[in-house]
This record gives structure tokens, sequence and C-alpha cells, in this order.
């Protein structure tokens, strides 16, 4: 036998089916956290501590840089042939490979560049948006991790040296942010102002 339609029923129905969409809009509708600073200093840590976008290059003068280096033990002469000529150049020995990434060394003592790869220590000194509106560019400065630098790295580098700034761009996906890349300030335009604030 078939019974009629309960009209109570169908209405409770459309009721429930209304209010799991009220409800899925109001949770579309949430903005985006904003990004702060203690995010950003996390991300980019995250990234360093896999060895991934910490490799700056620093360049000075010094005249003691070279032999210090090789009485530390971070890097030895060698001396190579070719076509009739003898090229001498320095390489990282094991122990200079875990305190730099690279060297160019130069006889001269002027323009010496290496190419670190931290520890660092790092601050953020600004955060302000970037030509979409998902996107951020926060503004670091980077310091040598002086406590866990190895020593021979101490010995011969000088400290105020082993300092920069970056810029680092960071893209909004869903509700997160991600850390997209680095690149020097003159490499893009530099936050100008200083929004980092507390977290």
């Amino acid at each position: 036998m078939l019974r009629a339609a309960d009209p109570y029923r169908n209405k409770a129905i459309l009721l429930a089916v209304a209010a799991v969409s009220l409800v899925g809009c109001s949770a579309d509708s949430v903005p985006p956290p904003d990004l702060s600073a203690d995010a950003a200093s996390a991300l980019i840590s995250q990234k360093w501590s896999h060895d991934e976008s910490n490799h700056f290059k620093v360049t000075f003068h010094s005249d003691s840089l070279i032999g210090c280096g090789v009485q530390n033990g971070l890097w030895k002469h060698i001396e190579t042939e070719h076509q009739g000529f003898t090229i001498s150049t320095y390489q990282l020995t094991e122990a200079g490979r875990k305190a730099l990434f690279s060297i160019d060394l130069k006889e001269s003592g002027k323009y010496h560049e290496v190419i670190l790869e931290g520890p660092y220590v790092l601050e953020v000194t600004g955060i302000t948006p970037a030509s979409n509106p998902d996107t951020r560019q926060v503004a670091i400065r980077w310091d040598i991790d002086w406590n866990k630098a190895p020593a021979g790295l101490k010995a011969c580098l000088p400290r105020f040296e082993l300092t920069g700034k970056q810029v680092a761009l960071f893209k909004l996906f869903g509700q997160d942010w991600r850390f997209v890349s680095l690149q020097t300030p003159a490499d893009g335009n530099a936050p100008v102002q200083s929004s980092a604030g507390p977290a």
C-alpha cells in the first residue's frame, strides 16, 4: 500500500540541506591568515635545514686568508700542469667542505669569494605585499651562527663579513603560505616598510 509523502519530513530534509550549504559557504569565506614574521622565519629555516636555498656568497679582501685557511685545514694548495703552464688553485679539504660550499681565492688578496652554507641566525625585518595579492615579499637579514660555526672558519674569516640581506618570496596556496624563492634586494623590489611586528 502506498503512503502519501510526509510534508513535515520533506521540510526537515530541505532545512538540513540548507544548513549544510550555509556551513560550507561560511567555511569557504574565512579569509586566510596573513603571513607573520614567525611563520616566515620558520618556513625559511626549514628549507635551510634541508640544505636548500642556503648558499650565500661573500666577497672580501684579506692578505692572510689563504695562509690561514691552509694552516687550519680548510683548503689545500693544488698545482696542475696544463699545456705547459702551471695552474695554481686552492681546493676545499674534507673539513673545509663542512664549513663552506665553495671558494674562489685570489693570490692578490683582493676579492676573495667564499660561498657559505650556514648555519645561520635569521631575522625578518619587513613583510610587504608583492605584485599579486596572494604573494608576500619578506626582507631578511642573515648572520652566520657564530656559536655553531666550525673553528677553522672562525679563525680565518672575519665575523662582520659573514652576513647579508635577502628577499624571500612567499605565495598563498589555499590557507597555507609557502616559501617560493630567495633573491638579493637588488634583484627585485625589496620591502620598503616594516610590517613584521609581533606574530
